[in-house]
């Protein structure tokens, strides 16, 4: 269990100061013991290294995963804090944009768009857990087709090829940041409260 604390710790306290935010948010981590367990818990079909965000609970942010000890993967604490990292960020974009916590479909409302989003969660725990970083710069190497931006607008894992969804939203927003500036998209995710941003503007940085 100290493993976890001190994994979830680190990850809790870069996406804090990534985002400037000082109001704590409280967390409750749902461990699973096994992965049988994980898809019970989610009814979702589920890999061992599946980490789900899917909402709050009685002012509680909720945050699934499976066990370490059942789960290899999960006991890299380094790892294991990049993933933290990524399911953190979720809330704390939902948080601070009002975006929808529990549907995906973002398109109707002006929400902050999913890939953005999942964007966002990707090039942090990219910066948590480097390894992240170079697995996905070699495989956006390798794409050769992309997506029409309308479709990434909701839930990317809808896509028909859901790990170039999930690369093309990473790169644009790394794009995005290094163009827009860290302080600008941040500004911009706070004013999403307003419904006041054009999204799609945010494409053409």
């Amino acid at each position: 269990m100290f493993q976890i604390h001190e994994s979830f710790t680190l990850a809790y306290g870069y996406v804090q100061n990534w985002f400037g935010r000082h109001a704590d948010m409280v967390f409750d981590l749902w461990m699973a013991s096994e992965l049988i367990d994980l898809q019970y818990m989610t009814c979702l079909s589920c890999d061992e290294t599946f980490f789900c965000a899917p909402g709050s609970r009685n002012g509680m942010h909720i945050i699934l995963f499976v066990s370490p000890q059942s789960c290899p993967k999960n006991a890299d604490k380094d790892r294991l804090s990049g993933l933290f990292a990524h399911e953190i960020t979720h809330h704390v974009v939902r948080n601070i944009s009002q975006a929808t916590v529990f549907s995906m479909k973002r398109k109707e409302n002006l929400d902050v768009p999913m890939w953005l989003e999942e964007g966002l969660c990707q090039f942090i725990d990219s910066e948590v857990y480097p390894p992240f970083k170079q697995r996905r710069t070699k495989k956006i190497s390798r794409i050769t087709r992309w997506y029409n931006w309308d479709e990434l607008w909701n839930d990317l894992s809808s896509c028909e090829d859901p790990e170039t969804a999930y690369l093309q939203a990473y790169k644009k927003t790394r794009d995005v940041i290094e163009t827009t500036g860290k302080t600008e998209l941040i500004r911009l995710l706070y004013l999403n409260r307003t419904h006041d941003v054009d999204w799609r503007s945010v494409l053409h940085e």
